[in-house]
């Protein structure tokens, strides 16, 4: 019992920690994409590109996190 309250409180920040990588992963492509602004169209659709596989990625890592949590628990 002890645990499973230990183990709970795991998840909260584990998600948390996800969201900051996922503005720093942001930050860092904003900063990259800077340096094409000579080709905005170039520019543009790298942003998109990258920030909707992150956004993908953050979706199905979040879902295992939960996933794996619950699993202790159980």
């Amino acid at each position: 019992a002890i645990v499973k309250k230990q183990i709970a409180r795991l998840k909260e920040p584990s998600l948390k920690c996800v969201d900051l990588v996922v503005a720093e992963l942001s930050n860092v492509v904003r900063v990259c994409t800077d340096k094409m602004a000579r080709y905005p169209r170039l520019r543009e659709e790298t942003e998109r590109i990258i920030t909707t596989h992150v956004r993908q990625r953050e979706q199905i890592c979040k879902e295992q996190i939960i996933l794996l949590i619950d699993c202790e628990l159980a």
